[in-house]
């Protein structure tokens, strides 16, 4: 339970500093206060999928070569890590379809979650966090049950239109990484010096 509270306030304190943010990338770049607002949704995930997996900050970069290169060894005794890894990345596989036209392919979407997995657990390396190849599995899983749900729901509502501009998605990812590496740390450590209190 505390793992969904500390995941959900790092993540709420990245909103504090993405909001303005996003509102400045509607003015002057999107254009688009729904496409905007959608964006701004998927950051705070991304943010709070930073949360969860520890990547490493301003505050805090360290070399630690703990890597698990043998697929399968120890998922199954540790099904429950699995599982979340699993639902970790149901909403991103979920977001791709619906707001950008390029990933109703399954291709394209399996690709990007695999990919987004693996920095993943290429910038774990400097952190205190394990580089495990089962995480790639498990992540890249998650991503296709994700992109089965966003496909599912475009063809429910079909007046859905995701947008065709995908180097806004580069924007999106940029602007939160940046975010929770140059100055969510920060902010976060006040917070949790007043909590701790």
């Amino acid at each position: 339970m505390f793992r969904v509270f500390a995941m959900c306030l790092e993540a709420g304190i990245a909103a504090v500093i993405l909001i303005p943010l996003f509102w400045v990338l509607n003015r002057y770049y999107f254009r688009n206060a729904r496409r905007a607002a959608c964006y701004l949704v998927m950051s705070v995930y991304l943010a709070a999928v930073d949360a969860v997996v520890g990547l490493p900050s301003l505050l805090y970069i360290r070399f630690d070569r703990n890597i698990n290169l043998v697929p399968f060894a120890y998922m199954f005794s540790d099904y429950g890590n699995s599982l979340l890894n699993v639902l970790l990345f149901v909403p991103l596989g979920f977001f791709l379809p619906v707001l950008w036209k390029r990933f109703r392919s399954f291709l394209w979407t399996a690709l990007f979650g695999l990919g987004f997995s693996l920095s993943i657990e290429l910038l774990q390396l400097f952190t205190f966090r394990a580089t495990d190849i089962n995480d790639l599995m498990t992540n890249t899983v998650g991503t296709i049950l994700g992109w089965c749900l966003g496909r599912l729901m475009l063809k429910l509502f079909p007046y859905i239109r995701p947008s065709w501009k995908t180097r806004e998605l580069a924007v999106v990812f940029g602007v939160t990484f940046a975010v929770m590496f140059l100055a969510q740390p920060f902010l976060a450590e006040i917070v949790w010096n007043l909590i701790r209190k």
